[in-house]
C-alpha cells in the first residue's frame, strides 16, 4: 500500500538528496580551504524506524516506508557533516562548490541554545534556493524543518520530532498541496524497537493506524474519510 500524495512529495525529494550526495563525493576529494570551526553546532541527528520484519504484509510494509519519509529530509544535511564550517558572527557555514553551483548548509546559534538552520543551493539554474530550513532545540532532541517545491518558496512537505525523558521518539510529518496542507503522518518509536503509525487526510480524519511491536509483528485497522472502519488484520 502506498499513499499516492505522499508518494509524489517521496519523489521530489529524492532531487534533493541526489545533490547532497553529488556534495558529499566531491568533498572526499578536494580540501575546502578553510579550517572547521570548533564551537560550531551540532548538525541535527535523528533516525526513524518502522517493524523490524521481514514480513510481506502490506501494512507492514507501508510503515517501513513511511519511516522512510521521515528519513527523506533527516538525511538532507548529512553530506555537510564531512565538511569544515566557517564563522560569521553567530553563524555557522558548511560550503561547498563545485560545477559553478554552490551549495550551502547554515547553522545560527539562538540566545535560547536552539538553533536555526538553512540549506541553499546557487548556480546551475538555481538562484540561491532555500531547499529547507527549521530549527533543533539546544540538546537536538526535538526539531522541525520545512522542505519547499525545487526552485519555488512554495512549501512542499513539513516535518517535526520531539524526544520525551523516556526516549520516546515523535515526529510528525505533514504534506502540502499547492502550499495547502494536506495529509499528515504521525510516527512513534519506542526505545523497544515497538512503534505506531497513524495517518489523518486534509479534514483530519483518521483514515489508516498501525501498530507494532518489538518483536515485528503487528495489526492495522483502516477508515474511511468520515471515520468508518473499513478494514483490520494482523501480521507475524
Amino acid at each position: 500500500m502506498i499513499i499516492p500524495a505522499l508518494h509524489k512529495h517521496f519523489w521530489s525529494l529524492l532531487l534533493v538528496l541526489a545533490l547532497t550526495v553529488f556534495v558529499a563525493g566531491c568533498g572526499k576529494e578536494e580540501e575546502s580551504p578553510t579550517e572547521p570551526t570548533q564551537d560550531a553546532p551540532s548538525i541535527p541527528a535523528v533516525r526513524f524506524k518502522g517493524p523490524n520484519t521481514t514480513s510481506q504484509d502490506q501494512f507492514a510494509q507501508t510503515a517501513r516506508i513511511m519511516a522512510e519519509f521521515f528519513n527523506a529530509i533527516a538525511s538532507q544535511w548529512d553530506a555537510f557533516r564531512s565538511l569544515p564550517a566557517t564563522k560569521e558572527g553567530n553563524s555557522w557555514k558548511w560550503t561547498y562548490t563545485a560545477g559553478g553551483v554552490t551549495y550551502t548548509y547554515t547553522g545560527t546559534k539562538q540566545a535560547d541554545g536552539s538553533v536555526q538552520w538553512r540549506y541553499t543551493i546557487h548556480g546551475g539554474g538555481y538562484n540561491n534556493w532555500t531547499v529547507l530550513e527549521g530549527s533543533t532545540s539546544g540538546d537536538g532532541k526535538s526539531g522541525s524543518f520545512k522542505a519547499y517545491e525545487e526552485n519555488s518558496t512554495q512549501i512542499d512537505v513539513e516535518m517535526s520530532w520531539s524526544t520525551s525523558t523516556s526516549n520516546v521518539l515523535t515526529g510528525v510529518w505533514r504534506d502540502y498541496e499547492n502550499g495547502v496542507p494536506d495529509e499528515r503522518l504521525e510516527l512513534i518509536n519506542n526505545p523497544d524497537g515497538s512503534g505506531e503509525l497513524k495517518l489523518y487526510n486534509r479534514q483530519n480524519v483518521l483514515t489508516l493506524r498501525i501498530v507494532w511491536q518489538a518483536n515485528g509483528s503487528g495489526e492495522w485497522w483502516t477508515y474511511s474519510d468520515t471515520g468508518q472502519q473499513t478494514g483490520n488484520g494482523r501480521w507475524t
